[in-house]
């Protein structure tokens, strides 16, 4: 059964258990809360349609032949939609990724972005908050067309059960693959998707219905395994460096893949860790799908 629009949730989690960074575990502050509990997500504000405007009069012949003489429009038509949320502010690590990312992704003709923080100092206004609504909001600003291909990167600590969100209902929460599924739904439908989940356990996001022939998806670990690099010396998490780092010299959605996962393996190798083993899905309908 699917979840309606405005009863989405997120799972309230306590405490949180962090990504490794640097081979030691960081934890992030459990959220102020009593117990744990699921909470609902916040109400979002009622959306109020402006009123359509009265129909102009029918065009006299002198305004049919200006009007046929108006060139077409020759405003371009975004190819690709892209949302980047940083969805803790506890580390600058989460924030610089989705910095870099957007500024790569800026500079392609034809796109609708939006950017997300989780750092209330830095947000330009409460819209730009990762929230449940706006995050929500977002995915609908930047499918505002009819044609864009979307794309959603998301890099936070994780558990077994969401993606973190500090800022969730002023408290701190959990993203679950379950909802984010719903939103890719009701805002991208069947265009073509890629989802890059960069937090630990992040293999749950190719459950609980986000595999669809339409979709890519990228994830940071198995899971049941942690990331690394989440440490507060790191300019990026391992997952997050080699992504962009690999960027440049990939050409398809599966060359970045390969490059990211040799990447993470090389540093993870020269940690001593135990591989995070990032995953990877690739829809039927989006094998061949060209990169922004």
């Amino acid at each position: 059964m699917r979840l309606g629009k405005w009863g989405l949730c997120v799972l309230l989690m306590l405490p949180l258990a962090g990504c490794l960074g640097g081979g030691q575990q960081t934890v992030a502050q459990p959220v102020a809360a009593a117990a744990p509990v699921e909470a609902a997500a916040p109400a979002a504000a009622a959306v109020v349609p402006e009123p359509a405007p009265a129909p102009s009069p029918a065009p006299g012949p002198a305004d049919q032949t200006a009007t046929a003489a108006a060139p077409a429009s020759t405003k371009p038509v975004a190819d690709w939609g892209a949302l980047f949320v940083a969805g803790d502010n506890s580390i600058k690590a989460f924030d610089n990724a989705t910095r870099r990312f957007y500024a790569i992704i800026e500079r392609k003709p034809d796109v609708n972005l939006r950017r997300l923080t989780s750092d209330p100092s830095i947000a330009p206004s409460e819209e730009e908050i990762a929230d449940v609504g706006t995050i929500d909001a977002s995915l609908g600003f930047i499918t505002k067309g009819q044609n864009e291909k979307c794309l959603v990167f998301m890099t936070s600590h994780g558990t077994r059960d969401g993606f973190y969100l500090s800022q969730a209902n002023g408290t701190g929460g959990l993203l679950p693959p379950r909802v984010l599924d719903q939103w890719l739904d009701n805002h991208c439908g069947v265009r073509p998707t890629v989802v890059i989940v960069s937090a630990c356990y992040s293999g749950i996001f190719l459950k609980d219905g986000m595999e669809q022939p339409n979709r890519i998806i990228l994830t940071a670990a198995r899971d049941d395994r942690p990331s690394f690099g989440c440490g507060a010396g790191e300019t990026y998490t391992y997952y997050d460096k080699c992504l962009l780092d690999s960027w440049t010299w990939a050409y398809t959605w599966t060359e970045l893949y390969d490059r990211t996962k040799a990447c993470v393996a090389e540093r993870e190798v020269a940690l001593g860790a135990k591989p995070s083993e990032p995953q990877a899905f690739f829809g039927d309908a989006v094998a061949n799908l060209e990169m922004p």
